[in-house]
């Protein structure tokens, strides 16, 4: 059989995979409730949001990564949702991994840091890389695989964006170091800006503006409410769409 033989036209609707992100007690962590995720403890606030399901505080990489897997191997049955709450404490847990545990320092040695360990000229940033990217992503990819959504919750931040064409930007983004966001950007479906509107109404802005950072691959409108009945909703037309256009 030819290569070509596998050709795929058909598409492909699978769960989707949401960086969702916002100022602090915007509804993150209650949206990821209210879609029954499975909530991945990395910052231990969430103590507090009824009808959630969550870890326990986990404080180390080791045991982030030991819950995914073990979710991936033996998924509770009807689990359609897992939250990484937050994705940047996520990100935090592997740097403190990084830095501390493969360097073979104290954990007592506050001074190693990203610039300093592993030889130091920002290797350990590369390290970090390869575990989001090696360990981190094909795990949540393999999560999907087994019909699960995935959410990572973020913190707000306003960061320098340098653009394609070179010119400085300020843009509210997640709160993920900018040398590691582009891959966590570039791998999710939607980047959701959770937010305030002047009249008080919670909502979630689903295209990129002179601002903000987000996108989508389902053609969402452009503001909808911070709600997982509507987002799915959304989304579910939004596969409907691209199915019935092929």
């Amino acid at each position: 059989m030819s290569l070509l033989d596998t050709l795929i036209t058909a598409t492909t609707p699978a769960p989707p995979k949401i960086v969702l992100y916002g100022t602090p007690g915007i509804g993150k962590t209650t949206l990821a409730a209210r879609a029954n995720a499975l909530l991945i403890d990395c910052e231990n606030g969430a103590g507090a949001v009824p009808g959630l399901t969550r870890t326990p505080f986990l404080k180390s990489w080791p045991e982030i990564i030991d819950w995914l897997i073990e979710i991936e191997r033996d998924a509770p049955d009807g689990l359609g949702a897992i939250a990484i709450d937050t994705s940047d404490w996520a990100v935090q847990r592997i740097v403190e991994y990084v830095v501390m545990d493969l360097d073979g320092k104290s954990r007592g040695a506050v001074t190693n840091t990203l610039s300093s360990s592993h030889g130091g000229y920002f290797k350990a940033r590369e390290i970090v890389a390869n575990i989001v990217n090696r360990e981190l992503l094909p795990t949540l990819n393999a999560i999907t695989d087994r019909g699960i959504a995935v959410l990572l919750l973020a913190h707000a931040a306003n960061a320098k964006i340098t653009t394609p064409e070179g010119y400085d930007v300020r843009l509210a983004s997640p709160d993920i170091p900018q040398w590691i966001a582009p891959t966590f950007i570039e791998w999710a479906d939607a980047v959701l800006y959770a937010s305030r509107d002047p009249d008080g109404t919670r909502t979630l802005t689903t295209e990129g503006t002179s601002n903000v950072i987000a996108k989508n691959r389902y053609g969402l409108p452009p503001k909808i409410a911070l709600d997982w009945t509507e987002l799915s909703e959304h989304i579910r037309r939004g596969h409907a769409a691209l199915s019935a256009s092929n």
